[in-house]
């Protein structure tokens, strides 16, 4: 196995770990409004951390914050049905 393998499967298990503790801590799962939100965060908190480091992929999670934050307003306008 690769490095990028194992560093791709390290983070698949450190998210799920992460998963795992959120759900466990509830009793039913996240409307599409707190995941909405919870995802729109994290990838906020990611690009800002690899603007930081100077690290590439910084464009790539403020493209999908601010795909998630529209899909977002236009379900709270009703624009969508959810």
């Amino acid at each position: 196995m690769s490095q990028a393998e194992a560093e791709f499967w390290s983070w698949v298990a450190q998210e799920k770990a992460k998963l795992d503790e959120y759900l466990q801590d509830r009793d039913e799962p996240p409307t599409i409004l707190e995941w909405l939100e919870r995802e729109i965060q994290e990838a906020r908190e990611t690009a800002f951390s690899l603007t930081l480091r100077q690290e590439n992929g910084a464009e790539y999670w403020t493209g999908w914050a601010d795909s998630l934050e529209t899909l977002l307003r236009k379900i709270q306008r009703r624009e969508v049905r959810v």
